[in-house]
């Protein structure tokens, strides 16, 4: 990883150097929901309204080597800046980016079919992978691995948990104990197989703190989908660990199957069962939460409105606590 990470930064610099830019162009996309949600349980419900929007503002342009060059950068409803990236193509095969916007592991922690929402979306509280999302960091991706059809994908991180970009020629505030970051993913379609796909993703979390408290946090997962005709199937299993003096433990089963009944209305139906500690142990001690959700999709040109069902036992691992929702969002793309 160290060896990606310093050749990918001495090729980018050198192309930087000897080049100038082309004209570039400005593109402007985004989009609108609106929910309104009812729920049971041990929660307190308030007002069932909600809303969230994000404007993406994207520029882009080519370098005279051949090097493409995209920054994109996105407007949330607090009006603050979130999202950042600078992505430099045709380098190496693939891609080098700058980026607070995913993370390998963290974009492939649910890959199981839904039509609107994941099992654990709107109900609980649950440890699962999501890598150094949200931090900047350096990220590598080759979209097609000598035409295999598999992609692979690398975060380097030199301080996790410092979230976005600050300014140029400066660095964050620290988060103490908190060290490097590293993640990576490799999916794909299986060659021969059609509609077979499997994926993994692991992301290494280390940290300098005094014991007994977390030294390294390491997260990994893999899945498979089948699609067949309208039929689409998938089953993952992730892991967490939280390793120092003791470890803790956290283990996600998936499973999930989505029918497109048409081109604009899909069904589904998730299933996840998260477990703090080893199996036997959480199952007599409450710390097992199952999550089921069923889930609708219709699509009229621009506008999408979803449709989700989701209850949750024993959760945020905590014996007999319940809870259930159902969410209607319409939301538009721009």
């Amino acid at each position: 990883m160290t060896n990606i990470k310093k050749i990918g930064l001495s090729a980018l610099a050198g192309a930087l150097a000897m080049t100038s830019a082309n004209a570039g162009e400005l593109s402007v996309s985004g989009s609108m929901e609106v929910t309104y949600t009812v729920g049971g349980g041990y929660q307190d419900t308030g007002n069932p309204l909600g809303q969230a929007n994000d404007i993406s503002m994207t520029a882009s342009t080519e370098l005279d080597n051949g090097v493409t060059v995209a920054y994109k950068r996105t407007l949330t409803d607090a009006n603050g800046f979130d999202d950042s990236e600078l992505v430099f193509g045709n380098i190496l095969g693939g891609t080098i980016a700058m980026q607070s916007t995913g993370s390998p592991a963290g974009d492939v922690d649910d890959k199981t079919p839904t039509a609107f929402e994941e099992a654990n979306a709107q109900v609980g509280s649950i440890t699962t992978i999501g890598g150094a999302d949200g931090d900047f960091g350096i990220r590598y991706t080759l979209a097609d691995i000598a035409g295999s059809g598999f992609k692979f994908d690398y975060l380097y991180v030199p301080v996790h948990g410092t979230a976005g970009t600050t300014g140029d020629q400066g660095f964050s505030g620290g988060v103490p104990g908190n060290k490097e970051a590293h993640d990576v993913s490799l999916t794909g379609t299986v060659p021969g197989v059609d509609g077979l796909g499997i994926g993994f993703g692991y992301s290494e979390k280390n940290y300098d703190l005094p014991t007994p408290q977390t030294q390294t946090r390491d997260e990994g997962t893999a899945y498979v989908t089948y699609a067949y005709g309208p039929v689409s199937v998938g089953a993952q299993i992730a892991g967490v660990s939280d390793k120092g003096l003791g470890t803790i433990t956290y283990t996600n089963r998936i499973l999930g199957i989505s029918y497109a009944v048409s081109d604009d209305l899909s069904v589904s139906y998730n299933r996840l069962e998260s477990t703090k500690g080893s199996h036997e142990a959480a199952y007599v001690a409450g710390l097992e939460q199952t999550f089921d959700s069923i889930s609708l999709s219709y699509s009229m040109g621009g506008m999408t409105i979803g449709i989700a069902d989701a209850d949750c036992g024993n959760c945020s691992y905590t014996s007999g606590r319940s809870q259930d929702e159902t969410t209607v969002s319409f939301s538009v793309a721009f």
